[in-house]
């Protein structure tokens, strides 16, 4: 049987507005998978990730950029969506005043997302690191389309 899918009209608002963590699946240099629970945010259809840049995220993705990325709401009904994809790190320096326009809807407002930036990097426990996920399909479901 397959599930309903969200429609493009549900996904974007389902991506933009809720709070889930996204699990951001990478290759580890063995061949084991590993999987990165992390915030998100999107970006012209890409799904941007921010990290330290020493990550396990980080060295998987420069080594090999396949990726699989699953965002689902964990309370019923439930709906999520899977991609598979490419992965690439940003190397451009993104400023706190990009990071609030992406993440600013986890923290609470832009300004706030802006000083916890800053926060992080000041902390000098490492750089931050952006990752760039590019779907290249997509799987959606919607379990309150299922009758009864």
């Amino acid at each position: 049987m397959k599930l309903p899918p969200l429609t493009d009209q549900e996904l974007k608002p389902f991506l933009a507005e809720g709070l889930w963590v996204a699990k951001l699946a990478t290759r580890n240099e063995d061949g084991t998978i590993r999987i990165t629970p992390m915030t998100y945010a999107v970006d012209d259809g890409d799904i941007i990730f921010s990290t330290w840049k020493n990550s396990a995220a980080v060295r998987n993705t420069r080594h090999d950029g396949t990726a699989s990325v699953l965002i689902d709401k964990a309370d019923q009904p439930y709906a999520g969506v899977h991609y598979n994809g490419n992965a690439r790190v940003l190397d451009d320096d993104i400023t706190a005043e990009q990071y609030g326009d992406w993440f600013q809807r986890y923290i609470g407002d832009y300004d706030q997302a802006v000083e916890s930036y800053k926060f992080l990097v000041g902390l000098g426990i490492g750089d931050r690191a952006f990752i760039r996920f590019h779907p290249s399909r997509t799987i959606t479901w919607d379990f309150a389309k299922i009758p009864g």
